[in-house]
């Protein structure tokens, strides 16, 4: 129980100190600055997602440490925590962003990033709704490359599911 509870902190984060977003555009901004000085998110991704995702993410990394006998949950979560959704990657040389103007129709939006990821070209889009906190992000999607993918999917069904 107690592998449960620390995978699920892990996965869902400590809420205190989340940023909020007012409008996507700053939110897709947030999300994109710090790599294009060359970081990652030191603090994690999981501040800007729904929480429908971290439901996903949770429900995840729960079904792996369950499938794997003997294995250690904390290390599964982190497995599935290091892909980052963003850069389609686990570490950054990014170029070339452009964020266009998001679509938003009531409580939804979605915008599309583009960017070069070392000699990657990618095509993201970012799927987001105005929770009570400000506006998350629900769902990303890769459009541009040789392998498109959808996050809630991969989290849902697949039975690898990035890691």
């Amino acid at each position: 129980m107690r592998r449960i509870v620390s995978t699920l902190l892990l996965v869902v984060g400590f809420t205190g100190g989340a940023a909020a977003y007012d409008t996507p555009k700053a939110l897709v901004e947030a999300i994109y600055q710090p790599y294009t000085s060359g970081q990652n998110h030191d603090g994690g991704l999981q501040h800007f997602y729904s929480e429908r995702l971290k439901g996903l993410y949770s429900a995840s990394v729960e079904r792996h440490a369950s499938e794997e006998a003997g294995a250690d949950a904390a290390s599964n979560a982190a497995d599935v925590l290091a892909f980052d959704p963003f850069i389609e990657a686990n570490h950054t040389l990014l170029f070339d962003l452009v964020i266009n103007e998001p679509v938003v129709s009531g409580d939804r939006a979605v915008a599309t990033v583009r960017f070069h990821n070392f000699d990657h070209l990618s095509l993201i889009s970012v799927s987001m709704v105005k929770e009570a906190d400000g506006w998350k992000v629900d769902d990303v999607a890769s459009l541009g490359g040789s392998q498109n993918w959808l996050l809630s999917w991969l989290l849902q069904y697949d039975p690898f599911a990035l890691i």
